[in-house]
């Protein structure tokens, strides 16, 4: 599957929705609603690499900035390495205690603070009893009411705080702020997984002042019609990282 976005207009979006709009054969509203969401915006999603490359002419012809994106090429966060009991020296990372991979500063391109955004769903049987008025009177007060089942089902939203760290020459990793020991952080460290994923993300920066930076997706959005959730996420996150790369 490919997936075409635009990463920069050039001009204002109500001036340049109407001209994409008939180029990608779709609608000013829907061209609309793909830029208000936030940029990088999705234009079109296809399997046919021929559409999406021509859909990047397009979008390039006009002064824009296109990115195209196959979904082959996306790690999931899942097969990302993850750090869990890291550490940071003066020039490199190491994931966890007596690994011996590590990320050089040098190489790291992109980093890129997201949420991800899961949803667990709890369901159980509630009984409920209800006073009946009428059997009450028949039965002259030996039965006022009666018990009943239902059953309730309630979905709760789980955010959590993550760092990608894309470089030139591994796949990405990944920093999950709830599943990370920061022993690591030395003095640095806090008794909040909060403060001490920021500080950490502040250490990063000033140990490779080259990487580019970007916020953009703490606000978790799907991809209509492609993903949603983390995998949502993940490819935003693989398609900035295309456009963000020095």
């Amino acid at each position: 599957m490919f997936i075409v976005a635009v990463a920069e207009l050039k001009v204002e979006i109500q001036d340049a929705i109407r001209p994409l709009a008939g180029d990608l054969a779709t609608t000013p509203y829907e061209l609309k609603l793909a830029f208000n969401a936030g940029f990088p915006a999705v234009v079109l999603v296809t399997a046919d690499e021929t559409q999406a490359r021509a859909a990047q002419k397009v979008i390039a012809g006009r002064g824009h900035r296109p990115i195209l994106c196959d979904r082959r090429d996306v790690t999931p966060s899942s097969e990302m390495t993850q750090l869990r009991a890291f550490r940071l020296l003066p020039d490199a990372l190491i994931p966890d205690e007596g690994s011996p991979r590590r990320l050089d500063f040098g190489d790291i391109s992109v980093l890129l603070r997201a949420t991800h955004r899961t949803t667990s769903e709890r369901t159980e049987q509630v009984k409920e009893r209800k006073i009946r008025p009428v059997m009450a009177v028949m039965t002259g007060g030996l039965v006022l009411s009666k018990t009943t089942q239902r059953t309730v089902t309630s979905s709760t939203a789980h955010n959590e705080q993550v760092l990608y760290l894309f470089s030139r020459s591994h796949a990405p990793w990944l920093l999950r702020e709830r599943n990370a020991s920061y022993s690591g952080l030395g003095s640095r460290l806090s008794a909040s997984s909060f403060e001490n994923f920021g500080t950490t993300i502040q250490l990063l920066r000033e140990g490779c002042p080259s990487a580019a930076y970007d916020e953009r997706l703490k606000t978790s959005r799907p991809m209509r019609g492609v993903a949603d959730g983390i995998d949502a996420t993940d490819i935003y996150a693989h398609m900035l990282a295309m456009c963000l790369a020095p």
